[in-house]
């Protein structure tokens, strides 16, 4: 009980100036701060502020790296970043399409940066270097496609069965009618 009312009187930081002390604090590792920021955390819209976005935070740090100071650069890939999402997201996602989504987009990310990376240095690479880049774009390849997979799987589960009678003859439809277009009897 007493821990419950402690925890309600914790003073939540109600400034900018209040926010970025506390976060300093716990970025310099003061315990005393904890109670505070599980405090904080019960509300999603902290999450990101404290660094819980992890995919933002990679894709951050691999556009930083590939662009190096070109800010035009970063900003561009940023974007695309962004229509894919919001393309591969549609218009009612679940939650696990947006986690995959987001999986994609650092998946889609890597193999950009293993090919980019192999492509700068290509005349320069002896056999032993150039084999260790082919296998890197050739896993990252795999686990992009991986993740494009499970996200079309999830969507292929997720469309509902239909059965349609109709004059005695019966019509099962467990996909949407554009993909049996092509289909001949």
């Amino acid at each position: 009980m007493a821990d419950a009312q402690q925890t309600s009187d914790l003073a939540i930081p109600k400034t900018n100036e209040e926010f970025r002390a506390i976060l300093k604090r716990t970025q310099a590792g003061d315990q005393t701060t904890l109670p505070i920021v599980r405090k904080m955390l019960e509300n999603p819209a902290y999450i990101a502020a404290f660094g819980g976005n992890l995919t933002e935070q990679v894709i951050y740090s691999f556009t930083s790296a590939l662009a190096g100071k070109d800010l035009g650069f970063r900003e561009a890939v940023m974007r695309k970043l962004e229509v894919m999402r919001a393309e591969l997201l549609g218009d009612n996602p679940t939650p696990i399409e947006r986690l995959l989504v987001e999986r994609i987009a650092a998946c889609w990310l890597q193999v950009q940066d293993a090919e980019m990376r192999y492509a700068q240095n290509q005349g320069s690479l002896n056999l032993s270097q150039a084999d260790y880049h082919q296998r890197r774009m050739d896993a990252a390849n795999r686990r992009f496609l991986a993740a494009v997979k499970a996200l079309a799987l999830v969507r292929k589960l997720a469309v509902p069965a239909l059965q349609i009678n109709v004059a005695k003859k019966q019509v099962n439809v467990v996909a949407p009618a554009i993909a049996t277009l092509g289909a001949t009897s």
